[in-house]
């Protein structure tokens, strides 16, 4: 059989922040490259394409895939560009007429009532354990929805993976790998992403990891050191973006982790992210010494309220102490905040943003729009209207971080809402010391039309006046 494993392109729809996403979020889809080895070991004949990598419209892709002319397509779908997707699939099944098969956390949470006609197939949490055996019997298959005398039939939950080392390594050779270039402190470089665990046992109200279960499963070293062996000595890329959900959160399986990639002299640079709380002064400068060059905190708010309503239990000290460690290890750190949290009021918002404008060790954070994904604590509280949240629509083409707001907030509009990011992106890198660092990582000609769109915006809105805002 041939099969077409399909990621779209979609920071397109992102407007004056389409450039910077794109550069920031084009990561290697891991989940259709694993699918991609799981095909070739079954004897399938595979086409592997990221189309958010290689910028192709959507009617590129169509040719792209027209040619080879597949029996299967798959896609994955996240709530932000499930339009994109589901207009693609239409597009495949008019000309094509292939069986079309979707995955995902969107898919997972709404199952059959989103399973419309141009859709064959949906995959139902994660099924790496049971790819094959869909490739050979959809309707034999846990975890799956099919279509049965044009009604939908879901065949159960499947079980998660549980041993990883039974996953297969993802075909990433299927890619142009030179085309995944990642900014830093040092110059863009080619990288790849991989993973060494699933599962996170926090309950953060905004995130709708749930879904695919919180208990945690580790990759074992060895395994792990075996797949960078083949990164960096096969295909050559120096540089890795590690996308577990809590890096750190074993210590001692990152401190053996680090051990073993110089035993094994892998010559690489990474970055990953973590809890702040879960980092200390020996892990710090063992995994620099294993080459991290940059580490991501989730910070969401520093107004203690709203940190207690999001379940963000880490102390702001925490924080303070994590980047000053990271200065001192000469690691570049990205602090991530959300604004439009549960409980959050202009005053703290205002409070966030300060107390990151004025702690001099934070060098560089994120400012996005805090979005009720659906399977989050979050889209449950937005919908019953809870912690002064108002949800205003379910298009989920408008469910973007940057540029775009779908609550209302404690009386705060979208607008209101978007004006404030604005101005935190502003008041941040304000200084000199701030925005070089960003503007080493995304190159000033493509910041300077969301930097020129923010001033304008705050101009015109009479700065941090609270009445304007």
């Amino acid at each position: 059989m041939k099969i077409s494993l399909v990621f779209p392109q979609w920071t397109h729809k992102l407007g004056n922040y389409s450039t910077v996403a794109h550069q920031a979020s084009m990561f290697p889809p891991l989940n259709l490259a694993i699918l991609a080895s799981i095909a070739l070991k079954a004897g399938h004949e595979v086409q592997l394409i990221d189309a958010e990598a290689e910028q192709l419209n959507s009617i590129q892709l169509l040719e792209k895939v027209y040619k080879f002319k597949p029996d299967l397509i798959g896609m994955t779908a996240t709530t932000s560009f499930f339009d994109i997707v589901t207009q693609q699939a239409m597009d495949f099944k008019r000309v094509l007429g292939s069986k079309i098969v979707i995955g995902g956390v969107h898919v997972t949470h709404f199952k059959e009532s989103i399973f419309y006609k141009c859709f064959d197939y949906f995959i139902i949490g994660q099924c790496e354990n049971t790819f094959a055996s869909f490739l050979k019997d959809p309707a034999k298959t846990k975890g799956v929805i099919y279509r049965d005398k044009g009604h939908p039939v879901f065949t159960g939950y499947n079980d998660f993976p549980v041993d990883l080392d039974n996953i297969p390594f993802p075909a990433i050779h299927l890619l142009n790998t030179n085309i995944y270039t990642i900014g830093t402190l040092g110059g863009r470089k080619v990288y790849t992403s991989m993973m060494l665990s699933r599962g996170c046992p926090y309950h953060c109200v905004f995130c709708s990891s749930k879904i695919f279960g919180t208990h945690v499963r580790r990759r074992s070293v060895l395994n792990a050191i075996e797949e960078l062996r083949i990164i960096v000595d096969v295909l050559k890329i120096k540089h890795i973006y590690f996308v577990d959900d809590t890096f750190t959160l074993n210590r001692e399986y990152i401190l053996h982790f680090c051990d073993e990639i110089q035993k094994n002299s892998l010559k690489f640079t990474f970055e990953t992210s973590t809890r702040a709380n879960l980092v200390d002064e020996k892990l710090i400068q063992t995994m620099k010494k294993a080459g991290l060059i940059r580490l991501s905190f989730g910070l969401e708010s520093a107004d203690l309220r709203v940190r207690e309503l999001i379940r963000k239990e880490i102390p702001l000290e925490a924080y303070i102490e994590a980047n000053r460690l990271t200065n001192k290890y000469g690691i570049e750190t990205i602090n991530s905040v959300m604004l439009g949290l549960p409980g959050d009021t202009k005053e703290s918002i205002y409070r966030t943003i300060d107390w990151v404008r004025y702690n001099k060790h934070i060098k560089h954070a994120t400012f996005a729009i805090a979005i009720p994904y659906p399977g989050s604590v979050m889209w449950e509280w937005a919908n019953q209207g809870k912690h002064g949240l108002k949800l205003l629509t379910k298009d989920f083409s408008k469910y973007q971080r940057y540029g775009s707001a779908v609550m209302e907030v404690n009386g705060m509009s979208p607008s209101e809402i978007l004006n404030l990011q604005k101005y935190g992106l502003m008041r941040i890198y304000s200084v000199w010391w701030r925005i070089i660092p960003v503007i080493k990582r995304f190159g000033i000609r493509n910041l300077i039309v969301p930097f020129l769109t923010s001033l304008w915006s705050i101009i015109k809105k009479g700065g941090k006046n609270e009445k304007n805002i």
